[in-house]
């Protein structure tokens, strides 16, 4: 779909603001009617613009839930086994963020865990016992000051 028209910029901030604005909200924002924003929005989740509609919850909502970062070193970067590990980590619930990286680790990823025994199950049975994991470091979050998914537009 890119690149987009100031239109389409004005809608999808409002939109990164808060999805449930409806159709309405936004034409008394953005310069169009109603049913012209109706229709970029179908497409922009028609064409994979816009890929979900979440609900954000505040962690805190969960109890004593904790976040770590953690950073991954591979054997191999490019062998089915890695790819399996990748899958491994986006079905694994506790992990919110897969990230790529450059430099001595190739994984970094964000998780969250209910107690410090469902952190240590989870390294030890899942990550550090995978054949394709050389070393693995666990970084505490002490602290979220920002923790959003918005693109820049």
């Amino acid at each position: 779909m890119p690149p987009f028209d100031r239109l389409d910029r004005q809608i999808l901030s409002e939109l990164q603001d808060s999805n449930l604005k409806t159709a309405q909200e936004l034409a008394d924002r953005v310069p169009l009617s109603a049913s012209a924003i109706q229709r970029r929005i179908r497409h922009y989740r028609d064409s994979g613009v816009i890929i979900a509609d979440v609900s954000v919850l505040n962690p805190k909502v969960a109890g004593g839930q904790f976040s770590v970062v953690l950073m991954i070193q591979l054997a191999q970067q490019a062998s089915q086994a890695v790819a399996e590990f990748r899958a491994f980590l986006d079905r694994a619930t506790q992990v919110q963020v897969i990230l790529d990286v450059a430099g001595p680790y190739e994984l970094m990823c964000i998780a969250m865990f209910d107690s410090l025994d469902s952190l240590n199950l989870f390294v030890d049975e899942q990550v550090a016992a995978h054949p394709s994991v050389i070393r693995y470091e666990t970084i505490f979050v002490r602290r979220r000051s920002k923790f959003g998914v918005r693109v820049p537009l």
